[in-house]
Parts: C-alpha cells; sequence; structure tokens
C-alpha cells in the first residue's frame, strides 16, 4: 500500500476507535515493505492507545531508519508527539526537524497535510501554544485537504483547541461551526464535538451549556479505549473547573485516568488532572488527600510540559496550609513561566491565586488591583470563566470586580439595576440614597459601576444606550426644525462641539438653540432635555 493509503486508513482506525487494530496494519506494512513510515504511523497510533513508551520506540526505530523527507518527518513528528505522553522520552530537536519539512512541503498533498497535523497536534499537547498557532497558520488547513475523512474533525478540534487554550475563546467560537459541519453524522466523533464546545462554553462562562453538554460523558465506555475517550472527559474535567464544578470536574478526571497517577493520559492532562483532585480535596478541606494528589504531581515536577502546574499546585497547598508567602512566591513562578511559554489559560489560574494569597495576606488593593488588570485583558477576548473566577476571589475581600464596559443589564447586580432604573426616571443621587436607604457615597459608585456597565461617561450616554426603554412615553413641545435636529443630537450623547460640527453652525448657535429647547420643555439640565426627547420619541414609536 503507499504511504497516504496507510496514512488514510490509519486516520480512519483513530477516527473509529480501533488504533490497535493500526498499529498492528502498520507494522505489518514495516515488515512486508521495509519503510520506516509505517513505524512513524504506528507511533501516532500507539500514542492515540496511550502506550507511549511504545510509541517512542517505533518512532525512533522508523526516524533512524528515514533516508527521505516524508518518512522522516512523520517519524520525526511521532517522537514529539509520543514524547508529551513518555515522561522518560527526550525528544530533542525531532519537532523542529518536522516543522521545518513541512514547511518546506507541498500542503496540498495529503501526506503532508496529515504530517503537517501531527507536528501541530505534538506542539498542542506540549502546551506549545504559539508554535501550534504558527503551524496552522498557512492555508489549506489540514481539515480541508482531508476533508470528507472521517479524521478531519479532529484536525478542527486541534484548532478549536488551541485558541481556547490560549484564551482566545472568541476565536474558539468561532471555529466552532467548521467543527460541527466536519464530523461524520452518527460517529463516535460526534462525542469528542461535544465535550470541545463544552469546552468553549466553559471558558466563555456559559454555566448552563456546560451542564447540558456534560451529558455526552454518558457516550464514552467505561473504560476509555484510546486518545479520544480520554480526551472526551478530561475536556469535560476543564470545562466543568471553568465553571466551578470542582466535584464535576474530579468525576470526570478520575473515569479519564487508567490509575491514581492517570498514567494512561497524557503528561498534561496528568498534571492538570492531578492538580484538579488536589483542588476538589482542599475543597473538601481535605490537607490529607491534597497532599497524597500533590506527592502524585510531585513525580512530574522538573518535567518542561509539567513544572507550570506543579508550581501551582504547591502554591494551592501552601494557601490552604496557611503559609500565605510561599504561596505567593510559587504562583508567582508559576505565571511567570506560563506567560513565557504562552500558555495563557495557566496565566490567568496562577494570577488569580497570587491574588487570593495577597488577599490572605491582607494586600486587599493589590489583590484587587491584579484581579481588575487580568480581566481587562480577558474581557476582551471573550474568556469569561477568568471574570467568574477573579470574581469569586475578590469577593471574600468585600470588593467586586468592574462590570464589563458595554455589558449592559446582563452584567448589573439587581442593586445596580435598581439604580440604572432610577438614575434613567431623572432621580438624582440624594434621592436615590434616600429611596435606597444607602449613602450618597454608595450611590456614586453604583452609578459608575452603571455607566461603565454601558459603556458610556454621562447619564445622557446612559439614556442613548437604553433608548426609547428607558423613560415612560410622553408628548413634548414641538420644536422647530432646527431645535429639533440639535434637541435629537443632544439626546444622544453629543457635546455642543460636536453638535455645531455635525449642524454646521458655531458652538454659540448651539448653546442658544439648547438654551430655548430649555426653557420650551420647561427642563432645567441637558439629562432632563434628553429624557424629555426619549419621551416623546417612545409615544411616537
Amino acid at each position: 500500500m503507499d504511504r497516504s493509503g496507510l496514512m488514510g486508513d490509519v486516520l480512519r482506525h483513530l477516527a473509529e476507535g480501533t488504533p490497535e487494530t493500526a498499529v498492528s496494519a502498520c507494522l505489518a506494512a514495516w515488515e512486508q515493505d521495509d519503510d520506516p513510515a509505517a513505524l512513524g504511523l504506528a507511533a501516532l497510533a500507539g500514542f492515540w492507545l496511550g502506550d507511549f513508551a511504545d510509541a517512542t520506540a517505533y518512532a525512533r526505530a522508523g526516524l533512524a531508519a528515514a533516508a527521505d523527507d516524508e518518512a522522516t518527518a512523520i517519524c520525526a513528528a511521532a517522537v514529539a508527539l509520543a514524547a508529551d505522553g513518555d515522561v522518560e522520552a527526550d525528544p530533542g530537536e525531532a519537532w523542529s526537524t518536522a516543522r521545518d519539512l513541512v514547511a518546506a512541503a507541498d500542503l496540498r498533498e495529503r501526506w503532508w497535510a496529515g504530517t503537517r497535523y501531527v507536528v501541530a497536534e505534538a506542539a498542542m499537547v506540549a502546551v506549545r501554544m504559539e508554535d501550534t498557532g504558527a503551524v496552522l497558520a498557512e492555508p489549506p488547513v489540514p481539515a480541508d485537504v482531508w476533508s470528507g475523512h472521517p479524521f478531519a474533525v479532529l484536525m478542527v478540534v486541534c484548532q478549536v483547541r488551541v485558541a481556547a487554550f490560549s484564551g482566545r475563546v472568541d476565536d474558539a467560537m468561532a471555529l466552532v461551526e467548521p467543527m460541527l459541519a466536519a464530523v461524520v453524522p452518527g460517529s463516535r466523533l460526534e462525542t469528542l464535538v461535544g465535550s470541545v464546545v463544552a469546552l468553549v462554553q466553559g471558558y466563555g462562562g456559559d454555566g448552563d451549556g456546560v451542564a447540558a453538554s456534560l451529558a455526552v460523558a454518558s457516550h464514552v465506555p467505561e473504560t476509555p479505549r484510546d486518545f479520544v475517550d480520554r480526551g472526551v472527559l478530561m475536556l469535560l474535567a476543564y470545562s466543568a473547573m471553568a465553571v466551578g464544578d470542582t466535584a464535576t470536574a474530579a468525576v470526570m478526571t478520575l473515569r479519564a485516568g487508567a490509575d491514581e497517577g492517570l498514567s494512561r493520559c497524557t503528561i498534561i492532562d496528568r498534571a492538570l488532572g492531578l492538580e484538579i483532585l488536589l483542588t476538589a480535596a482542599l475543597d473538601g478541606q481535605d490537607l490529607e488527600a491534597a497532599a497524597a494528589w500533590l506527592a502524585g504531581l510531585e513525580e512530574l515536577a522538573g518535567h518542561p510540559i509539567a513544572d507550570t502546574v506543579v508550581l501551582r499546585a504547591r502554591a494551592r497547598h501552601a494557601l490552604a496550609a496557611g503559609d500565605a508567602d510561599a504561596a505567593v512566591e510559587l504562583a508567582t513562578r508559576s505565571v511567570e513561566v506560563s506567560a513565557d511559554d504562552g500558555r495563557q489559560f495557566e496565566v490567568a489560574e496562577g494570577e488569580i491565586l497570587v491574588a487570593r494569597a495577597e488577599l490572605a495576606r491582607r494586600e486587599v488593593g493589590a489583590a484587587s488591583r491584579r484581579l481588575r488588570d487580568l480581566v481587562t485583558g480577558s474581557d476582551a477576548t471573550g474568556h469569561a470563566a477568568v471574570r467568574r473566577s477573579a470574581g469569586a476571589a475578590l469577593a471574600a475581600s468585600g470588593r467586586r470586580l468592574p462590570p464589563i464596559a458595554g455589558g449592559g443589564w446582563a452584567v448589573l447586580s439587581a442593586r445596580e439595576a435598581e439604580v440604572a432604573r432610577a438614575v434613567l426616571a431623572g432621580q438624582d443621587v440624594e434621592e436615590i440614597a434616600a429611596a435606597l436607604f444607602l449613602s450618597p457615597g454608595t450611590v456614586r459608585a453604583h452609578v459608575s459601576r452603571v455607566l461603565c456597565a454601558f459603556g458610556v461617561a454621562t447619564r445622557v450616554g446612559l439614556l442613548a444606550a437604553v433608548g426609547v426603554d428607558a423613560v415612560e412615553p410622553a408628548a413634548r413641545p414641538t420644536l422647530s426644525p432646527r431645535q429639533e435636529e440639535v434637541a435629537a443630537l443632544v439626546a444622544a450623547g453629543r457635546t455642543n462641539r460636536q453638535v455645531a460640527a455635525e449642524i454646521g453652525i458655531s458652538v454659540k448657535g448651539v448653546e442658544k438653540h439648547v438654551a430655548d429647547i430649555l426653557v420650551r420643555w420647561d427642563v432645567g439640565s441637558r439629562f432632563d432635555l434628553a429624557r424629555t426627547w426619549w419621551a416623546g420619541r417612545a409615544a411616537e414609536a
């Protein structure tokens, strides 16, 4: 069989859940044809099974025998991929060798597109997000070349995962539709796609969506067969963690692992899975159990894939044990290493942990600033799970994060919404304070959060953002055409200078028109003018 045909068969077996058959077919092809590329494909299938040491052996044997670029590339990529699960393996420069060969190849050919996917997956599972993104940056992407093949959806899944784990949740959401289009209806990969959707929902802060998506776990065999089955469960675990459901995350993690060390999982899934179990133990106030999970995680200490997780887990345990100073030091180191490696989802976890430790040291201001800075970045990319976790951490100090700028009613608390409605009704700070039994200072703080939530700086801007729903409909005295034009622009939040520029008159002329409108409508401020204009607009609607 030709190489591309063998690759197609192997990928089909991996998609259908029969990787052991793929290993046997590849070893038979090696015996029959003496083609080292078959050993590279055997290594890919071995990795899929979780037989990481065997995968390393196949890939290294193939790489040693390879005499052409195609065989060298797939075997080198497989060496790198196997090392993502084989703790004892040192991939050396294998990944770079494969990447360089792929970069020089014709990526429209199925062989090279498939090899390119393996190169990307090897970087992805090593949590090298920037490398993964760079490999997949140029069209055509592997999924397009393999369109119609059942494995193509896994190639799209790789793209979605790298976007989500890089913190680019909006980008990941945009890839969900192509991923759904690529899956073969009725195949087991529909379950995988469901778990990836859950991941995106979790990172996007959609707790209800995650709860609904968790049902796909029922389609995974009680004993997971391979990388796909274990991947479904671990992605669901990460989704649950993102929305604060530690107990469910722990259940999914234990199902994914073959034993207490999660030895059939990749190194990063082992590390993150053990951190989940440690966190669940700490949530249950069981320091002894947490120490046991930490001991298992310590076996991965020093490995470049797991180091950030080990540091963070040590920080969690130190904080729970009352050593906030050690927790700050360890969590800060984890953030620094994660940032250097482009592991944005881990940067966020580490920053939140540093803030929790700062709060334990009563450094409320520092923790508050840290979390505010963090959510400013995460809000911009749709990574709403960061805001949820940061908000929960800060709540312990009695403080709250600023609302998402432009988020509107949805991001306001019940009290803030009450204040917003009072502002829109024309009440001033003193009136609101008296009506709600609050201090004027507290009302002003609420007003600033309301304005931020609607992305405006003024009460007139708030009226314009809410529109006709802001006020009760009411007829208003008629104005001249020019006055009507000025009133509409003022109600839209324009300054006098902006109104003047827009309608082509002087600022003094605008001031005169505004003064005349105030008299005509018997109101005392621009805000009241805007309310009257919107009330009339509502009456006309």
